[in-house]
Formats: C-alpha cells, structure tokens, sequence
C-alpha cells in the first residue's frame, strides 16, 4: 500500500497546528456519514456518496453510527489526536488499530477495541453516569434506553472484538485505496500550507484565527473553557462544508482538539473569491426554509433553550437539532451552554453580510437612475 505521511509529527506544546493527511482522511469519513444526518453539507463528501460501491458506504455508515448514532470510527479519530505517532502514515494508523487491545482500555485516551463503544455511549453521555459499574450491561442498558432498534445485533458485535477490529481496518484501507489516494497529492500541499503559516502562533492567536476561518462569534473552545486545557490541538481538513468537528479529551492529559476548514488561499487558484460567494449562498439556503424562518422569526426577540423550541414548534427534537444546528454552522445563530442545557439567539453581526447582497441591487438601480 503507498504510504501517506506527513512532514512531520509535532512537540507537544501548549497549541499546535497538525499537518496530517490521516486525520483530514478520517475527518473526510466522518463527513460523508454526516451528509444523511445534516442539511447543508456540500462537495466531496456529498459526490463520494453518489460513486461509493454500496457495501462500502454502507459499511462506512455502520461504523461511524455503531453502537448507538456516534460511531466509534468517529471516537477512533478523537483517540488519535493524544496518539501523534499513529496518524503519521496510513500504514502506522493500520497498525495502530492492529495494536488496540480488545478490551476496554485504561482510559477515554487509551480505549480498547470494546472501550471506543463503551466510552462513546455511556461515558460522554454526561451528565448521567453510566446505567451499571459493569461496562458490558452499560453499553446493553444504554442502547435499550435509546431505543436503538437492534440491540442483539449491536451487542454481538460488542462480544466480538476481533470482528469489529477487522471491520475497522478493512474500511480504512477501502476508502483510502478506493477514494482518498487520488485526492492525496492536492490535499497534501493544501493542508501543509496551511498548518507552516500558523505554527508558532499564541492562543490568543489561535482563538481568534478560529472565530475568523469559522465565521462564529462562538465556539466550542470556549464553551468548554479553553483555559482549563493543558493541550490546543489544530487540524485543517477539507471537507467541512459550514460545519465545525471538535474532540474534548479528558485523562491523564487534557486535550481539546479542533478540525477547522482549510483556507480558500491555500487550496487553489480562484478558491478566495468563491469562498466568500459560498458563504453567502449558504446564509440564503438556510434562510429559504420556512421551518428555519419561523424558529429565527422565534429567536427574534430573546433566547431560548433547544427544548423549549421543541415544544413551542411542535416539531421532533432529532427535526429542531438539525435545523439549529445548520443555523449555527452558517453563523445565523449564536449557542451557548448553561446548566446542560443550550440556548440559541440571533447572531446580530450577520446583518453586515446579507446587507452587502442587498446592495447588490441597490447599487445597480443607483447606475441605472444615474445613467
């Protein structure tokens, strides 16, 4: 198999910028799961779907669903980020899998094959603690209470370690054969430019870099208090569409890690000027939906809490959850955390935004009158 790797496996220090091919692979994966979970999603990732041999798709949507909606190849990828060593090649992250152990593992940071499933469903389901001090009826007992519709199924394959670990590493030698080694060359040098131009920098730095490339007022390092974290992890990818991807690893070592999308300056001549229209476009595919409009025309005068739009809509949550959470990546609405609960408002600085389409209109009627 050829190898994939990167320029060069970074120090840990306080915030690093990884150039590593592997994990936008990975994080290209996840992506293309999420296109059936998520509105607004475009590019590779929606075309993939449309070419993808049907056992492989179908194999990659199982595994970044199992046990329960959050799959473990998406837990797999959060592990990787307190596991430089492992995403510096496609061989070393075979290896990697290959050298788990079959069992649950010593910490979120260090899982077993059992641990990617256990930890995921029943340990970030905070605030609840686990439903038993046994891991095995945990997982059984917290799939049930999410009324996942094949429990015995999802179960067996938990028993079964080695099966769920060949599963893992087929998919990833699949895809990367299949699909990514194509697109390697062009990802490779966008993705390394990207991370030379910000290596070095503070923070601070790195937080404001953040709220720019992301378009957000918030984010999620600060939801999670961002000083509390000993490690700042920083990885571009190309495949975000309006979305953000996030990793809180807690453990020996704390770590929050962040894909962000890769610069329009750094993939390609043109990319700039047509990142800034599909921005735009974006703002005007969510805002043409007449659900979204009446939860924006809701949030017009407070905040609200997401279970409170529940109610006052009368729509499904998994409904609302998917339209605020398109809201939120194209940067109409605002989130913040209290108390486990998340509310939503208007973010009133993308008036400038949409008033510069208007006066699109309005400066061509301003020649015509002159003229």
């Amino acid at each position: 198999m050829p190898r994939l790797t990167t320029a060069e496996v970074p120090a840990r220090t306080d915030v690093q910028f990884a150039f590593s091919p592997v994990l936008d692979m990975m994080n290209a994966m996840y992506f293309t799961r999420l296109v059936i979970d998520s509105e607004g999603m475009e590019g590779w990732p929606v075309e993939l779907r449309e070419k993808m041999s049907p056992d492989l798709l179908a194999e990659l949507d199982y595994l970044f669903w199992y046990p329960n909606g959050a799959g473990i190849m998406g837990q797999l990828t959060d592990m990787l980020f307190a596991h430089p060593g492992a995403w510096g090649s496609i061989d070393r992250l075979i290896a990697f899998i290959r050298e788990l152990p079959a069992g649950i593992g010593s910490s979120e940071q260090d899982a077993g094959i059992q641990g990617l499933a256990y930890y995921l469903a029943c340990v970030r389901s905070e605030p609840e603690p686990p439903l038993s001090d046994d891991p095995r009826e945990a997982l059984r007992l917290k799939i049930t209470a999410d009324e996942v519709d094949d429990v015995d199924t999802v179960m067996a394959l938990w028993d079964n370690p080695e099966e769920l670990r060949e599963r893992m590493v087929r998919l990833v030698e699949r895809f990367y054969e299949q699909h990514y080694l194509d697109e390697l060359p062009r990802r490779r040098a966008a993705l390394e430019r990207s991370v030379a131009a910000h290596r070095g920098i503070s923070r601070d730095e790195a937080m404001a870099f953040i709220h720019k490339v992301s378009g957000r007022d918030n984010i999620c390092l600060e939801d999670v208090c961002a000083a509390d974290y000993e490690h700042l992890l920083f990885a571009p990818s190309m495949d975000m569409g309006p979305y953000m991807s996030c990793s809180v690893l807690d453990g020996p070592r704390l770590y929050h890690a962040m894909f962000y999308p890769c610069e329009p300056e750094f993939i390609g001549e043109g990319a700039v000027r047509s990142a800034d229209v599909q921005r735009t476009a974006r703002l005007y595919k969510a805002l043409s939906d007449e659900q979204r409009l009446r939860m924006l025309h809701m949030l017009r005068d407070r905040e609200m809490y997401a279970q409170e739009i529940v109610e006052q809509t009368g729509l499904h949550q998994s409904v609302v959850s998917r339209h605020l959470m398109l809201l939120r990546a194209v940067g109409l609405l605002n989130a913040r955390k209290q108390n486990n609960m998340k509310f939503f408002s208007l973010n009133p600085n993308i008036r400038r935004e949409l008033s510069e389409t208007l006066d699109l209109f309005t400066g061509a009627a301003k020649g015509r009158e002159e003229s």
